[in-house]
């Protein structure tokens, strides 16, 4: 039980996180679409965020910030398409602003994330 517990953990998260895994039952690949477009490490390099563009292809695709924390990871930041303007940057170990357009319309938008004691806020500038 335990193998297929973690081959479905494994399966999951590449999924989400647009790897190409091909198909199981035939020799036709699955393709998506991942594109990253930044990764800055926070200031003490115990963390990280990236800014991706992810989807199955580049008609059907969001832009996503994921914030990547020692043990695990999330994302705090998204907004449904491609070429979208957005920046972010860290303001010391422990907040990131993120600065965006406020016709872009969040499908995800986080205050905070937190992996285990580990706090970090996100503040939002909308031009």
């Amino acid at each position: 039980m335990r193998v297929i517990s973690y081959f479905l953990t494994i399966v999951f998260v590449n999924y989400s996180l647009g790897c190409d895994f091909g198909s199981f039952d035939s020799n036709e690949a699955t393709r998506f679409y991942h594109k990253e477009l930044l990764k800055v490490y926070s200031p003490d390099k115990k963390k990280y965020f990236t800014i991706n563009e992810n989807g199955t292809d580049t008609s059907d695709a969001h832009t996503q910030v994921f914030l990547n924390f020692k043990h695990g990871g999330a994302g705090i930041y998204a907004t449904q398409g491609i070429n979208k303007k957005i920046n972010a940057y860290w303001k010391g170990n422990s907040v990131i602003v993120i600065e965006t357009f406020k016709d872009y319309e969040a499908t995800q938008k986080w205050p905070q994330v937190q992996s285990f004691n580990d706090i970090v806020k996100i503040e939002y500038i909308e031009k």
